[in-house]
């Protein structure tokens, strides 16, 4: 699974963008303003590590969406294919559920950002591993 991992392209990434560490805040005329907050885990590593962050926790068709939409806006030259965008995003996804169930037992998430992390990471190992 490291193998894989370092295989994918890296590039410059938040390490914890989940939808708790971004704030929206809506403007009555124009764009909202969005800002990533909690900055300490980031770094060079895989391209979809931040992707499966924000997307972790919704339904498999709202996942599907944010995909499609991040993959969308990839310049078409060095756009993946969207199947192999969403492997990316699993690996990914793999990932972060093994790194949160390695976490201390000690802490436990606010009940609104409580997630199935064991869960999840079962139902990955049989998409990625096989």
């Amino acid at each position: 699974m490291v193998d894989r991992l370092l295989a994918l392209p890296q590039a410059f990434v938040h390490g914890e963008l989940y939808p708790a560490n971004v704030l929206v805040e809506r403007a009555e005329e124009g764009p909202a303003r969005i800002a990533p907050v909690d900055w300490e885990l980031a770094g060079t590593g895989p391209y979809a590590l931040d992707l499966a962050a924000l997307a972790s926790g919704w339904s498999g068709e709202d996942r599907l969406a944010i995909c499609r939409a991040f993959h969308r806006q990839l310049p078409p030259g060095g756009r993946p294919a969207l199947a192999e965008l969403m492997a990316a995003v699993d690996l990914c996804r793999l990932a972060l559920a093994l790194q949160w169930i390695g976490w201390s037992a000690d802490w436990v998430a606010p009940e609104a950002q409580r997630h199935d992390w064991r869960g999840e990471a079962g139902g990955l190992l049989k998409a990625v591993v096989g």
